[in-house]
């Protein structure tokens, strides 16, 4: 076992459920359902795949907290659900990544007009002097990554990989 992976505190199965993409309806109309300033900024890009694109990228952001490119299964319930608000074909998303400037215009615009913020070590210090405070009255692992994350997405942190929570723990 090497020196990184001792400081891990999740298995494979766990982190994936940290990262994962909700699929209960409760909670698919809660984070996903768009307003209509959310629409009319969503519906600026004329093609399918770029709308419904788009529209995934601010979703993800916005619950779970990681960006689209960290996300490695997007349920197609989910895409169904934001492809009908937005008349685009779900199955439109393949085509999406094809275009890589896209993918990054779209987070960049995305970061602005939501004030997004990108995990950076000053959020790294600010999450770990929260995290130090909370440890003092509870040390627990699982506890102080889900305060953790919920601390991050509370300050509209693009979440960082799952394992940095794990070391800062």
């Amino acid at each position: 076992m090497s020196i990184a992976r001792g400081r891990e505190l999740l298995t494979n199965e766990q982190r994936q459920s940290f990262i994962k993409v909700p699929e209960d309806e409760l909670v698919v109309g809660t984070y996903y359902t768009f307003s209509n300033s959310d629409l009319e900024l969503i519906n600026k890009r004329r093609r399918d795949e770029n709308r419904l694109g788009f529209a995934v990228q601010l979703a993800v952001l916005r619950h779970p907290g990681w960006s689209y490119t960290h996300i490695k299964n997007i349920p197609t319930s989910l895409l169904t659900y934001i492809a009908n608000q937005i008349n685009a074909d779900p199955s439109s998303i393949r085509r999406y990544p094809q275009r890589e400037n896209t993918l990054w215009d779209h987070l960049k615009e995305i970061r602005t007009k939501f004030k997004f913020v990108a995990f950076t070590l000053k959020e790294y210090r600010k999450t770990f002097k929260h995290l130090y405070q909370l440890a003092l009255e509870n040390g627990e692992s699982m506890y102080l990554l889900d305060e953790g994350l919920k601390f991050l997405r509370k300050n509209k942190v693009i979440l960082p990989a799952i394992t940095t929570l794990e070391r800062m723990v």
